[in-house]
Parts: C-alpha cells; sequence; structure tokens
C-alpha cells in the first residue's frame, strides 16, 4: 500500500513541477526589462530549489513510511509464525502428555494384571495345598467309615449299632464337608481367573482403543470384540444356570440342619434307656457332631454361592465392558467415515498451471542444460580406467539383448501369424475355444515390440543405474504404452464390429457394438494419456496440488465416459436371464426401474469422493459391491435349483415312462412347474431381504454417528421420526368388550395369511387335479366339486386363522353378523340365492363340469366351470356363456350326459319304392360296424320307420361314448351311406310329384302367331 502510494506522490510531485516551470517561463516572456527579468529568474530558481526540496523530504518521509510498514508486516508475519509453532507445539505436547497418560494408565493397568497373575498363582497354590488336604480327609472318612460297617457286622449289641450308625453318619457329613471345601476352593481359584481376565481385558480393551482409529484397524478390533462378546455371553448363561442347583442344595442342608436339630432330642430321650452309659455319651456327641458338619456345609455352600455371584458380576462388568468398547469402536468407525480430507486444489493451481504451461518452451533451455551436464558426467564416468571396461561390457551385453529382442520380435509374430492363420482356417472356428486362441495370438502378434521395447528399456536403468528421473519416467511411459498396445488388441478381438462372427463375445457384440468398441476404446485412450502425464510429473516431483487436479481430470473423465457407455442399458439386460420366464420379466422390470437410480448413485459416489470424504466412499462401494455378489450368489443359487429341478424332472419322464409332447407330460410339467416359481419367488426374496439388511446396517452405522454432518442428522432423523409415528399407528390397540385388542399391525398380518392362504388353496387344488385325482382316475365333475370344495375349506381355516391373528373375537362379530345379514335380505340376496344355488349344484351335483346341457332357451354347451356364483358354458361356437347358478335350479336344464356319456344317435335316410329292403339293412349294419367310434353295446339296430310319401323310410340307431363322437359319428354315416348306396345300386329316393294339366278352351292360332312375330322382331 505504501509502496504504491509512493508511486502516486512521485508522479504528482514531477507534474507539478513541470506545471510550474511552465508557468514562470510564461511570465518571464512577459517582463521586458532584464533586471527585472534577472531578479525574476533568481526568484524563481529559489522557489524552484524550495520546490524540489519540501518535494524530496516529502519522498524521504514517505520511504521512511514504507520501510517501517515493511518492518512491521516482517514482524507481524514473524508473530503469526510463532504463534503457529506455539501452537503445534502445544498440540505436540498435548498428544505426548496424552499418549503419555495413555501410557501411565496401560502400565497402571499391567501392573494390576500382573499382581492379579500373582494373586491367582498364590491362590491356586493355596487351592492346591487345601484340595490336597481335602482329598487326605475324604480317604480318610472313607477308611474310617468303612472299618464302622465291618464293625457293624460283628457287633451284637443294638446300642453299639445305634453308636456306630451315628458315627459313620458323622464320617460321611465330614466327607461331604471336604468336598465342599473342595468345590469352594475351585470356585474361588476360577474366580481368582476370572479377575485376572477382567483385568487382561481392560488392558486389551486400552490396547485396542489407542490402537489407532484407521478403518481397517477398527473392523479388526470389532470382530475381536465381537468374539469376546459371544464368549462371556456363553459364560454368564452358564453360571445362571448352575445358580439354581445350588440354591436348591442350600435349600435342602437347611432342611437336614433343622433334621439333625429335631433328632439331637430324640437321641436324648432314646440314651435314657441305655445301660452302658459311655456309648450314651458318645451318641450325644455324634448327634451334636452331625448338626454342626450340617452348619458348616451350610457355611460352605452360602459361601460357594456368594462366589458365584461375585464371578457373575465380574462376568457381566467384562460384558458392559465390551459393550461400551463395542459401542466406542463403532463410533470410531462412524467418525471415520465422516472424516473429510482437505483438497489442495484452489485458483492458484490453476494460475501455476497455467504460468507452468506458457512457459514451458523456456524451459527446453534447462533441460537442454541438464541433459548435457548429464552428458558430461557421464563421460567422467566413463572415461575412468576402473569404469571403462565394465561399461563397454555393459553396453555389448545392451547390444546383444536388443539384437535379441529383435529376432525375438521377428519370430514371434512370423509364429503367431502362423498359428493365427492355423486357428482361422480350422473347421470349428465357431468353437470359442478356438477364437480364443486366435485372438490370443494376434494380440501376442500386435504388441509384442511395445513389451518388448518395455523390457529392455527396464534391463538398460538395470544395468546402468539409471535412476534419474528422465529414465524412470521414460519406462513408465513405455510401460503405459505396452498396456495400452495388450488391452486395445484385446478390444478389437473382443467387441470390433468389423470381426464379424469371429469376436470372443459374439453374444454381446451385437448389442450395439459400434457404440460399445468406440466407448471402451476412448477409455483406453484416455486413460493412457493421463496416467502417462500423471506418472511423468509424479517422477519429477511435480506440486502436488496440480497432481490431485489432474486425477480429478482423470475420474471426472472416466465417469463420464462410463455413463455415456452406461447408456447402452440393452447391453445390461444381455447379461441377465431372458425375459421370456416369469423371473426373467420380473427382473427387467427391476432393472429398468433401478438403472437411474445405479446412475444417479455412481454420480453421488464421484460427488461424496470429491467434497473429501474417500471412506465414506468406500463404505458405500464396499456395501454396493457386496450387494451385487449376494446378488450374484442367488443368481447362481436359482441356475443350480432349476438345473436340479430339470435334472430330477427328466429323471421321473424316464422312470415313469412318460413319452414327449404328451397330456401326460403337459401335466407333469404343470405340477412341476410350481416349484419352479417358489425357487423363483423364494431365491429373490431371500437375496432382496439379505441386502436390505446390508444396506440399512451401513445407513445406521454412518448415520447414528455423532460425527455425521448436522443436515444429514437432521434429515434422517425426520424420517426416523416418522416411520416412528407411523409404527406407533400400526400399533395402537382398538379395545374390544372381552379385554382383547387388535391393532392395524396384526389387521395387515391376518390380510397377508388370507392373502397366502389362496396361494395355497390354488396349489392344493392344481396338485389334487393333476397328482390324487389324475391317479384315481376319477370323472371331471367329481374332481371339480372335491377340488373346489377343498379350496373353500382351506380359505375358510385361513379366515378363521387370521381373525385370531389379528386379535377379533368371533363373538365380537355377532351384531355385525346379524345386521350385514338384514343387509343381505334386502340388498344381496341375488348373490346369496345365487351362492347357496352353486353349494347345491356342487352336493346334488344334477350336472358337473364336462357335461353337455341345453338350456330352456335352447342354447346348448359344454359345463366348463361351476363356481360359488355363477357357471361358465362353452358353445360349439366357442363362445362362452356365464349363467348365474339360479337359474339351473329354478329352470328346467336338459343334460345330455348324465349319469354317463353315453348317447344314442341316429341316422334317416330314405330309399326309393322298389329297392330291397334287406340288401338296405344289410348295408347299413355293415357301415356301422366298419366305423371305430360306435359302441357294439347296446348293439346298433335298422328300424324301418314308415312307407313315405316319395321313399321307403329307414332310421339307423347307434352308440356313441360321448356328444362328441355322436355328432362326428353322423357325418362320418353319411359319408359311408352315400358311397356304398352308390356301389351297391341303392337310390336314395328324393320328393317327386306328377303334374297333370288340362285345358278348358283352346288358345286361337292367330293370337299365337301374332306373338311369336312380335317375339322375333325384338
Amino acid at each position: 500500500h505504501f509502496t504504491q502510494e509512493l508511486q502516486d506522490i512521485k508522479v504528482r510531485i514531477a507534474a507539478k513541477e513541470q506545471e510550474f516551470v511552465n508557468d514562470l517561463e510564461s511570465l518571464k516572456v512577459k517582463i521586458r526589462e532584464d533586471s527585472v527579468a534577472k531578479a525574476s529568474q533568481e526568484k524563481v530558481n529559489s522557489i524552484v530549489a524550495w520546490k524540489k526540496a519540501v518535494n524530496a523530504q516529502w519522498v524521504t518521509i514517505f520511504e521512511k513510511r514504507l520501510e517501517t510498514a515493511k518492518i512491521r508486516h516482517d514482524e507481524s508475519i514473524q508473530s503469526l509464525k510463532n504463534a503457529e509453532f506455539n501452537s503445534a507445539f502445544l498440540a505436540e505436547k498435548a498428544r505426548r502428555l496424552e499418549e503419555r497418560i495413555k501410557a501411565e494408565e496401560l502400565k497402571k493397568k499391567q501392573a494390576e494384571l500382573e499382581a492379579a497373575k500373582k494373586a491367582e498363582e498364590v491362590t491356586q497354590k493355596v487351592a492346591e495345598v487345601t484340595r490336597a488336604e481335602a482329598e487326605k480327609t475324604i480317604q480318610e472318612t472313607a477308611r474310617k467309615t468303612e472299618e464302622i460297617a465291618q464293625e457293624q457286622m460283628v457287633t451284637t449289641s443294638p446300642e453299639k449299632k445305634r453308636v456306630l450308625e451315628l458315627e459313620a453318619e458323622v464320617q460321611k457329613q465330614l466327607g461331604l464337608i471336604a468336598k465342599k471345601k473342595d468345590d469352594l476352593i475351585t470356585i474361588g481359584a476360577q474366580r481368582y481367573k476370572d479377575v485376572t481376565e477382567y483385568k487382561k481385558l481392560e488392558a486389551e480393551v486400552e490396547d485396542l482403543i489407542n490402537k489407532g482409529a484407521a478403518l481397517k484397524d477398527v473392523e479388526e478390533s470389532l470382530k475381536k470384540v465381537e468374539s469376546e462378546l459371544k464368549r462371556f455371553s456363553e459364560a454368564i448363561t452358564a453360571l445362571e444356570s448352575l445358580i439354581p442347583s445350588v440354591k436348591q442344595e442350600e435349600r435342602l442342608v437347611s432342611d437336614n440342619l433343622s433334621m439333625a436339630y429335631g433328632e439331637i432330642s430324640k437321641i436324648e430321650k432314646e440314651i435314657t434307656s441305655f445301660e452302658d452309659r459311655e456309648l450314651a455319651g458318645k451318641a450325644t456327641e455324634h448327634a451334636r457332631q452331625i448338626a454342626k458338619a450340617l452348619g458348616e456345609q451350610a457355611g460352605l455352600i452360602s459361601a460357594r454361592l456368594d462366589r458365584l455371584y461375585e464371578r457373575l458380576e465380574i462376568k457381566k462388568n467384562a460384558l458392559a465392558l465390551l459393550d461400551k468398547t463395542k459401542e466406542t469402536l463403532n463410533n470410531m468407525k462412524a467418525a471415520n467415515v465422516w472424516t473429510r480430507l482437505r483438497s489442495s486444489i484452489s485458483t492458484k493451481t490453476f494460475i501455476v498451471l497455467y504460468k507452468d504451461i506458457a512457459g514451458s518452451y523456456a524451459r527446453l533451455d534447462y533441460l537442454f542444460n541438464a541433459v548435457q551436464l548429464h552428458t558430461k558426467d557421464f563421460i567422467t564416468y566413463v572415461a575412468q580406467n576402473k569404469h571403462t571396461l565394465t561399461f563397454w561390457v555393459k553396453l555389448c551385453g545392451i547390444a546383444l539383448l536388443a539384437i535379441g529382442c529383435y529376432f525375438t520380435k521377428r519370430r514371434i509374430r512370423r509364429l503367431c501369424a502362423k498359428k493365427a492363420i492355423e486357428f482361422y482356417e480350422y473347421e470349428a472356428s465357431s468353437d470359442y475355444k478356438t477364437r480364443l486362441f486366435y485372438s490370443l495370438f494376434i494380440i501376442l502378434r500386435k504388441s509384442i515390440f511395445a513389451v518388448l521395447l518395455t523390457i529392455l528399456a527396464v534391463l538398460v536403468a538395470v544395468f546402468f543405474d539409471l535412476k534419474i528421473p528422465v529414465v524412470k519416467a521414460t519406462i513408465q511411459v513405455l510401460i503405459c504404452i505396452a498396456t495400452y498396445k495388450v488391452f486395445k488388441g484385446f478390444l478389437i478381438e473382443a467387441f470390433s464390429p468389423e470381426k464379424g462372427d469371429k469376436k470372443l463375445f459374439t453374444s454381446l457384440a451385437y448389442v450395439s457394438p459400434r457404440h460399445l468398441y468406440k466407448s471402451l476404446s476412448i477409455i483406453l485412450l484416455f486413460s493412457l494419456v493421463l496416467l502417462s502425464i500423471i506418472s511423468i510429473l509424479t517422477t519429477f516431483q511435480y506440486k502436488s496440488d496440480v497432481l490431485e487436479l489432474l486425477w480429478f481430470i482423470y475420474r471426472v473423465g472416466i465417469l463420464i465416459l462410463l455413463l455415456w457407455l452406461a447408456t447402452q442399458k440393452t447391453l445390461i439386460f444381455k447379461l441377465l436371464p431372458g425375459a421370456e420366464s416369469q423371473l426373467g420379466r420380473f427382473i427387467h422390470r427391476v432393472i429398468t426401474v433401478i438403472y437411474p437410480v445405479f446412475i444417479t448413485f455412481i454420480v453421488s459416489l464421484f460427488a461424496i469422493r470429491s467434497l473429501g470424504y474417500p471412506v465414506l466412499t468406500y463404505v458405500l462401494l464396499k456395501t454396493c459391491i457386496k450387494s451385487f455378489i449376494i446378488a450374484f450368489i442367488a443368481f447362481w443359487v436359482w441356475k443350480f435349483l432349476v438345473y436340479r429341478l430339470n435334472y430330477v424332472r427328466e429323471m421321473r419322464l424316464k422312470s415313469e415312462h412318460i413319452k414327449k409332447d404328451t397330456p401326460d407330460e403337459k401335466k407333469f410339467h404343470t405340477v412341476t412347474a410350481i416349484y419352479h416359481v417358489s425357487f423363483n419367488y423364494v431365491v429373490s426374496i431371500i437375496a432382496a431381504v439379505v441386502i436390505i439388511r446390508v444396506w440399512v446396517k451401513t445407513f445406521r452405522d454412518s448415520i447414528d454417528s455423532p460425527a455425521a454432518p448436522y443436515l444429514v442428522q437432521k434429515t434422517f432423523g425426520q424420517i426416523g421420526a416418522i416411520l416412528g409415528i407411523i409404527g406407533n399407528g400400526l400399533k395402537y390397540r382398538f379395545i374390544f368388550e372381552e379385554g382383547r385388542y387388535t391393532t392395524p399391525l396384526k389387521i395387515i398380518f391376518a390380510l397377508i395369511v388370507l392373502f397366502v392362504s389362496f396361494f395355497i388353496a390354488r396349489y392344493i387344488k392344481t396338485l389334487l387335479d393333476e397328482k390324487v385325482f389324475y391317479k384315481l382316475r376319477l370323472e371331471r365333475g367329481l374332481k371339480q366339486t372335491l377340488s373346489t370344495l377343498t379350496r373353500y375349506i382351506i380359505i375358510g381355516i385361513a379366515a378363521l386363522i387370521g381373525l385370531n391373528l389379528a386379535g377379533i373375537p368371533l363373538r365380537s362379530l355377532a351384531i355385525f353378523a346379524g345386521a350385514f345379514g338384514i343387509g343381505i335380505g334386502f340388498g344381496m340376496q341375488n348373490i346369496i340365492g345365487n351362492f347357496i344355488s352353486g353349494i347345491i349344484l356342487l352336493f346334488e351335483r344334477p350336472m358337473r363340469v364336462g357335461d353337455v346341457i341345453t338350456l330352456e332357451d335352447g342354447t346348448l354347451g359344454t359345463i366348463e366351470k361351476i363356481s360359488a356364483r355363477s357357471t361358465t358354458i362353452q358353445t360349439p361356437d366357442a363362445i362362452t356363456i356365464t349363467v348365474p347358478n339360479s337359474k339351473f335350479i329354478e329352470s328346467r336344464i336338459t343334460n345330455w350326459t348324465h349319469p354317463n356319456k353315453q348317447m344314442r344317435g341316429f341316422v334317416r335316410v330314405g330309399v326309393a319304392y322298389g329297392s330291397d329292403t334287406n340288401l338296405v339293412k344289410k348295408c347299413l349294419l355293415e357301415i356301422v360296424k366298419q366305423n371305430p367310434n360306435i359302441k357294439t353295446y347296446p348293439e346298433p339296430f335298422v328300424r324301418f320307420a314308415e312307407f313315405g310319401d316319395s321313399a321307403l323310410v329307414f332310421e339307423l340307431y347307434f352308440w356313441a361314448d360321448d356328444p362328441g363322437k355322436r355328432w362326428f359319428t353322423q357325418s362320418e354315416l353319411n359319408f359311408a351311406i352315400d358311397d356304398v348306396f352308390r356301389k351297391n345300386k341303392i337310390e336314395i329316393a328324393f320328393p317327386q310329384q306328377d303334374i297333370h294339366i288340362r285345358s278348358i278352351a283352346p288358345f286361337p292360332d292367330q293370337i299365337i302367331q301374332k306373338h311369336l312375330k312380335q317375339e322375333d322382331n325384338k
């Protein structure tokens, strides 16, 4: 600021001086006298000198002010640096102090752990000694008990036997005391072991928390904590199951102690009759010893119970510590997810990059000088005697390697061309394996030069130990070019439209091959250019912010190119199951819906990464990959199940000798198709549930963290509140009079049960029709009746179960049913009448499915379906007619196939008078015998019906299996009668009439002649 102001003052002073000089010169011209002019000139010179002195003084003042400002600026910068240094120093001091405190705490916990281990060792030693004493006591009591038993067998005195019994009981109680002491010692040792384990757990938890906040470390720590949680939970369960048995033992010993005190009074009364007073004293002493032993046992059991409670408390404390540690680790994991890395890209980055690009031409001189310098160093190195021989040996080796690479390239290219031609001309060139080898040889032939050149460059750098940046950058660029050549060759062989049917992926390439090939080619070329530039700049240790900018440009470019490639949605559909199956159509619909969501998700991932959340991007991407893996596994499980189903289906067809393209095969496939549909829905639902749980866990861990941004917490908090309100609404209770209640959630669950029952009823109906009824050879009408009744029963039971699940008592429906019945009586009587008529038709079965009937209005048709409300009839013209069931009860119906389908048909034919009637009868019966559709029983017969006006009328009667055969048989008989009668010269009569014309008065001839002439003239 002062520098600019000083420059402005200098410019203004110079301008004012020039202006003042000009004014004085103009005044000097106006003065005529020399003396006055001379005096004026002196005065002007003095004024100009004074002005210059003043201006010079001002310049000096401002220069001093500028120097002062610079000094203050430097002081402020130094103060800022000192403040930053102090801040960093204090932060480092705080960090070290925190580490020191943590180290001291860890050291303290380690000391506590060591003390606990020592206490455990001491306790174990004491426990071993006490356990040995208890074992010795048990052996001693066992020996004494055996001696007492032998003495009881020898003695004959009842008083002595009684005393020995009491003494044996005393030894038994002493043995129990020793055993309970051993149990108490064992539990005490386990308690000390639990304390040691708890101290060790505290130290390990502290170490886990202080291990680091990296996501990988946190996940490993979480796995350890989960395993420890499971172990401690199992230990707590075992302890809780042990405590009731110890309490029961304590109650039993307490009862025995009460009985022992009662036994003492009994023994005191009993010993009054003893003659030997010494035995009486022993009996009393033994009774008191028994009571004392039982009291000691009660104390030991109580102490054992206390130790168990202490162990349980230690385990619960450890479990609480693990829960708290798990929560802390989850918070650390979530905090890692929301860790933001500040980007170093700014406007200064673009300015620096522009300046470097603009001044790149000037840097060529620097590069040239650097090359000259390195060349001089190289010549100096070679000129030394000790390095000359080594250099020429290495140079000869490199030359030999170059020659070898050249001839190797020629040899490999010729070999690849030869093998490629052989595979191309191979007869089974359509085989994928053949096309693969052909493509690999072509790729190797095109890229071998770049690969060998890269290898040669690496060997040169290794042999001559060249570690300068230029050589490293050259090698990295050559590696990028070689990789590009290999992938480019694979791309051409796999997707190029010019390859025709010789492509590797013919099943994909015809889905817009030009777009696919062009997209992947641009992605490869873009990657080659950007990665080469980035590798060169990284080798030369260019500015980090510029490198970050280039990586950002590369990610943006790849994202745009991938989105451009993803516009070919049919490519994704081609990788999925075909749309012919129900699952394929469902998957295609789902992909159509989630495809925009997927594209949005990819763009969002890029945006999140660009905002500086790499861990969050990694977590979301990992969850997305998990979802794809689950979907992929589910898809292959579905394919395996379908394959096994088809295999079992084929084996069943072979075992049951069912031929293909037959009705039996269609029925079999109809039944097994249900399993196919079940596989589709079960696998899809399980995969969807698992994927949803994976995403819910990811969102819960990320959003519940305190480190999550406020906007994210607020948004998802509102969503959670809305879901909570909906959940509370679904759990709202509707109370009935009986004290029972229902909720909307229960009602929804009941509706789901009812909905599922419809599918189950349909499945069972199909299973009965195709499996059970088919094997029982039931007629069609009975099958329809039984399957329909079964369906109604299943739905009715499901309705009752649904009402029970919903918590709605049936008695509460009584009033509603009464009101509903009144409404039915007035408004729904036709529907109920049809429903009742349908039930009557199902039970009485005056007509069945498949029967041929004639309605009252003359409509003829076959019954296709009898439902609850109506019956479906199909006429011979394939017209479907729906008739209410009440019409069949109220009106007259002709059933042509009840009780069986046999129908009598007849053909009426008339022959001319004079024909041989016996021959006619014989011919008609012969025609009937030759027709396979006519039943032999009842036998067909011929009836001489009448003497007609123009013919002798015969009627041929026959029986057919069903109305359809009767109808076709009548036509076949008519054809056969016409043919046979022609061969036997039997004339089929037709109506004839003789007309006799009688004239009353003749016509004049002149009138006739005149009329004829008029016609001729016309």
